[in-house]
């Protein structure tokens, strides 16, 4: 039997060529990931490429059958990069925390510099607090984890134009709420000093 037949069955719901399809899926990948991916990792990544793939298949979105290794090798290359992305977060995190216990030399940040920069990531926690919950995990899990718009799709069971869409009315509602938490604060300002305080 061929890919396509093969691909064609399982998006009608025959599941008995979802095991000879799963063995191709993780032999492409394994090959492709071995060569980027610490050997830890392998297994985790294959894992993900093949639930990505069965996701396509069964939703339709793998419009041609025929193209179905290459569409593997794609997916395996963008499970490659989120790897990659997760590595540099790690990184940075960890250089964050020995940086942060390591002593700050005289003239590197400021008392003010400081305050600013947690005055601007609580101005963020409140902004994000008035969005809805699925706005707020899409940007944050974007954003600020840094995670592949496919992964985030998947785990949310987002298609990605509802996940662009989402992230785009989420931004926009964001800049809102920021831009209307600065006026607030230059009227609360304004009317202090009005009152003679």
């Amino acid at each position: 039997m061929s890919w396509s037949e093969a691909v064609e069955q399982i998006r009608s719901g025959n599941e008995l060529n979802v095991e000879p399809l799963c063995a191709a899926v993780s032999e492409c990948a394994r090959a492709q990931l071995a060569q980027s991916v610490e050997p830890q990792a392998v297994d985790d990544h294959v894992q993900e490429v093949m639930i990505i793939v069965l996701a396509a298949i069964r939703s339709g979105e793998l419009r041609d059958p025929l193209c179905l290794m290459g569409f593997v090798r794609t997916v395996t290359r963008r499970q490659v990069t989120v790897h990659i992305r997760r590595a540099i977060v790690n990184r940075r995190r960890l250089i964050s925390v020995e940086a942060t216990s390591a002593p700050i030399a005289s003239g590197e940040e400021s008392p003010e510099a400081r305050l600013r920069v947690q005055e601007r990531v609580a101005a963020i926690g409140i902004v994000l607090a008035h969005i809805c919950p699925r706005d707020r995990e899409i940007l944050t899990r974007f954003y600020y984890e840094e995670q592949d718009s496919e992964q985030i799709c998947l785990e949310m069971a987002l298609t990605p134009t509802q996940f662009r869409l989402y992230k785009s009315r989420a931004l926009t509602k964001c800049c809102e709420l920021r831009r209307a938490q600065s006026a607030g604060a230059v009227t609360a300002l304004n009317s202090l000093l009005s009152s003679g305080l």
